[in-house]
């Protein structure tokens, strides 16, 4: 709450207004405190005050005065009555959404003044959000009004439990298909894919908003407009759901808040079972790409409360605290008023202790992401058109940094909160952004390069089978760790058993008749000498193809199967691929540095850094012994690195089937061969990432110099 008093006080006093006669008052509950909503039944407009504040303009009439009005309150209300610039202030915004009606001759340019502020700061909201325009087209009514008997059961609890039934059933169908997903996700941002993409979207979308609507219409609120909202200039459908606002349950609101993500799921769980059942086609695509939206848009945006759409107005009911992005905001800028400025008799907008800690985490991560939603939301509209990202990026640079300015110049020269520490608030206000620029542009700062790359072994052994026969045992785990002399496959062949058989006997057969020539007649000794080295011949090769049905590991390493778990029983040939052991203890990791990147590497030596890699972030290898190759090269070292494989690099296919990036990139190479592998399974062509320190640089150099590399790498600026 404000002072008690007000300077513009004078401005208002003698005004005679009330509330219009059509207003609609609504109660509501949060934490226990009584808060009412205002509508305006022509408009539909929306405004929330607390209890004490309805008490006030409840008592408004065009029969007495503001100043009267105010002086009784008190005297009914002395703890309680809200300040004049409290009164101001709520006067200005009941007048801006057209709650009030006059009698007076009175002077009101006060809340004309702050109605004219208000619509300057609305014009401003609107430049902020012209790539979030919304043309309204349809009223809904009619349709939700013919249809409801069909539509209300949607929420009841019968539908609940199908709804979980088949988002069980989605789910089982993309984890069984969890290959297939990862293969057909790496060609969801394809040219050709990209119309199907934006369809499914429109139709989730769709959907989603009815999904609010119908929720809306069910709990007996209205919607009256549905349209086109323009998203990045992507026209994408929206209901108005501020009927909600007018629910006094709330249970029935966070219903109301859900519903889209509701429907939404349920249809991408449709979709999943869909796409794992048909066969690859137009059909099958959009099925992928409506699974793929419903679910990951559905989480990331819809269901993320540091953006203002369905989760944060839910998160809103179930903290019990309204506005919570405004307390939030104002929150923050009371930390600066009281502790940086000085001001003793600031007020804090929060009530208790569990307000501000919900409006002091909630606005630091509210903004932070939302500052990230911009930066990518930039990039992404430069990568339609440079120009439209230039535009944005004037357009976010005058919303966060110069009208913030701008208010901060104004408040210092002219708020009465600051009557008496006005110079301390100069002169802390501009050593805190003077203080901000030279530490940015001169205090070195910890500088590193992140730089993706592979696992390469230099020692592998592709094996085969030396001969045919029947698979009966594997070790069919991909990437098991094996030693030397683990069977790593046997197989079965009764004909080669049965000929060892037939031979073993000839050679007894032959020995005997070796003994008795000796005895009787040497003449054929000779004959049946050769004849049996002919046999014992054969039989050695019988033993090594016998043996040969095993397969051994000749080193200690990682073991790759070609696929033995789903060829047991089947017959192998002779020189078929039976799989591939890498030597762990021979391998090395090869990162690719951009040019840009490799600039500072020509003249500072690399000392140390540490690998992360995917799949196995937990684990970190520290290293030391870093190579750079000082010769550019465009072929990738694996294809995994290239973006057709879902790596981070531009890179397209050559002749031979090599993967080239489109721009030329340096190599580092770091030896793994000293590595503990306990906790490591260091596969052949794994890829990760490689980060290595550099000598310190101010935050300015860095910024600059991402901006730059992106500039020239992105947009060959």
């Amino acid at each position: 709450m404000s002072s008690t008093f007000s300077e513009g006080w004078y401005q208002v006093a003698q005004l005679k207004v009330a509330l219009l006669p059509t207003t609609k008052i609504h109660k509501q509950l949060y934490r226990g405190l009584v808060w009412y909503v205002l509508q305006d039944a022509c408009s539909g407009n929306f405004f929330r005050v607390q209890e004490t504040t309805y008490r006030f303009i409840s008592r408004l009439s065009v029969n007495k005065s503001v100043e009267q009005v105010w002086q009784e309150f008190i005297e009914i209300y002395p703890e309680e009555a809200p300040g004049q610039e409290d009164i101001i202030q709520t006067l200005s915004q009941l007048h801006h959404g057209n709650l009030l009606f006059f009698r007076s001759e009175s002077d009101y340019g006060a809340i004309l003044e702050r109605k004219s502020k208000q619509k300057r700061q609305e014009h401003l909201t609107k430049l902020m959000a012209f790539m979030y325009l919304r043309i309204p087209l349809w009223n809904p009514t009619n349709i939700l009004n013919t249809f409801a008997g069909i539509l209300n059961p949607i929420f009841s609890k019968f539908a609940l439990f199908i709804w979980f039934i088949v988002l069980i059933l989605g789910g089982n169908a993309v984890l069984s298909n969890w290959t297939d997903l990862r293969q057909q996700g790496q060609g969801i941002l394809a040219p050709d894919n990209l119309i199907l993409l934006y369809l499914g979207l429109f139709v989730l979308k769709l959907i989603h908003e009815m999904g609010h609507a119908i929720a809306i219409k069910r709990f007996g609120g209205g919607v009256h407009t549905m349209g086109l909202m323009f998203i990045v200039l992507t026209p994408l459908p929206y209901v108005d759901a501020t009927q909600t606002w007018s629910l006094r349950s709330r249970r029935q609101r966070s219903i109301v808040g859900a519903a889209g993500m509701y429907v939404e799921l349920f249809i991408a769980a449709l979709a999943a079972l869909f796409w794992a059942s048909t066969a690859p086609g137009i059909i099958n695509s959009l099925a992928f790409n409506m699974m793929v939206i419903g679910s990951v848009s559905s989480v990331l945006f819809n269901g993320n409360p540091l953006l203002k759409f369905d989760a944060y107005y839910m998160l809103s009911d179930i903290t019990d605290i309204p506005n919570l992005y405004q307390k939030s905001s104002s929150q923050w800028l009371y930390y600066f008023n009281r502790w940086i400025l000085g001001t003793v008799k600031a007020e804090s907008p929060t009530d208790n202790k569990y307000e501000a800690l919900w409006c002091t985490f909630y606005g630091l991560g509210s903004y932070l992401y939302r500052l990230t939603i911009v930066i990518v939301i930039t990039m992404y509209a430069a990568d339609l058109w440079f120009g439209l990202g230039i535009a944005i990026m004037l357009i976010s640079l005058f919303m966060w940094v110069f009208i913030p300015l701008g208010k901060l110049i104004k408040f210092l020269s002219s708020s009465p909160q600051l009557r008496k520490n006005r110079s301390r608030a100069w002169l802390t206000s501009s050593s805190l952004i003077v203080g901000i620029l030279l530490g940015l542009s001169f205090i070195p700062v910890p500088y590193n390069i992140k730089a993706p790359g592979v696992i390469q072994s230099q020692e592998s052994n592709q094996l085969f089978t030396q001969s045919s026969g029947e698979l009966v045992q594997a070790q069919s785990r991909n990437g098991k760790w094996v030693k030397k002399g683990d069977l790593l496959a046997q197989f079965k062949n009764p004909d080669l058993l049965q000929q060892r058989f037939l031979i073993e006997g000839q050679l007894i057969e032959v020995g005997w008749l070796i003994r008795q020539a000796l005895e009787q007649s040497q003449t054929d000794l000779i004959a049946l000498r050769r004849q049996k080295d002919a046999l014992n011949e054969q039989l050695t090769e019988i033993i090594e193809q016998i043996s040969g049905l095993s397969i051994i590991a000749p080193f200690d390493g990682i073991w790759i199967p070609a696929e033995l778990d789903k060829k047991m029983g089947t017959t192998f040939n002779q020189a078929d691929t039976v799989g591939t052991i890498y030597n762990v203890l021979k391998v090395r990791f090869v990162a690719v540095v951009s040019q840009e990147q490799a600039s500072d590497l020509f003249n500072t030596p690399i000392t140390n850094g540490e690998i992360r890699l995917n799949g196995q972030t937990q684990n970190v290898i520290l290293v030391d012994n870093i190579q750079f190759n000082p010769f550019r090269k465009t072929q990738l070292p694996s294809a995994s690195l290239g973006w057709e494989s879902g790596g981070p690099i531009m890179a397209r296919r050559g002749k031979n089937g090599e993967m080239n990036a489109l721009e030329p990139f340096f190599e580092v190479s770091i030896p793994l061969s000293n590595i503990a592998h306990n906790d490591l399974r260091l596969y052949n062509g794994l890829s990760g990432w490689l980060m290595f320190d550099l000598p310190w640089r101010s935050t300015f150099w860095q910024l600059r110099q991402s901006i730059s590399q992106t500039l020239q790498q992105r947009y060959k600026i």
